[in-house]
């Protein structure tokens, strides 16, 4: 995984490189504070990741997914969510066979309780969305 972390200055480094190394699931693999960048190693869900990196208090956001050369190709797209009441999040898809993609993010801002999601395959929300 690839997060772009505000980092202003060594000690933001330092502070990422500790929380990364606090988690054994996470392994740092590049650091680099000039790029605002960090490439991680993990079997650990992009979201957990990223907390680690902002409990470091630096800002971080997902820039992207690696896969293995045994992968099969797909492709990628982003989702930015907005809306009412501060409700914001991002979305990520990665086709990772014809009959499967996978979906990560993150929504923040929503009252307490169940909520739901639901994904239109070529983004048409025409019909009220049924």
């Amino acid at each position: 995984l690839e997060f772009a972390v505000q980092m202003s200055c060594h000690g933001c480094a330092d502070a990422v490189r500790a929380a990364l190394d606090a988690a054994p699931d996470v392994k740092l693999v590049e650091l680099r504070p000039q790029e605002q960048s960090v490439l991680v190693e993990t079997t650990a869900a992009a979201e957990r990741v990223r907390e680690l990196l902002e409990n470091s208090g630096c800002r971080a956001v997902l820039k992207g997914m690696g896969g293995s050369s045994e992968a099969p190709p797909g492709g990628a797209a982003v989702a930015a969510l907005g809306g009412p009441g501060g409700v914001r999040g991002l979305v990520r898809f990665l086709q990772l066979s014809p009959g499967c993609c996978l979906v990560d993010g993150a929504v923040s801002g929503l009252p307490p309780g169940p909520h739901g999601l639901h994904i239109h395959e070529f983004g048409d929300l025409s019909d009220s969305c049924n």
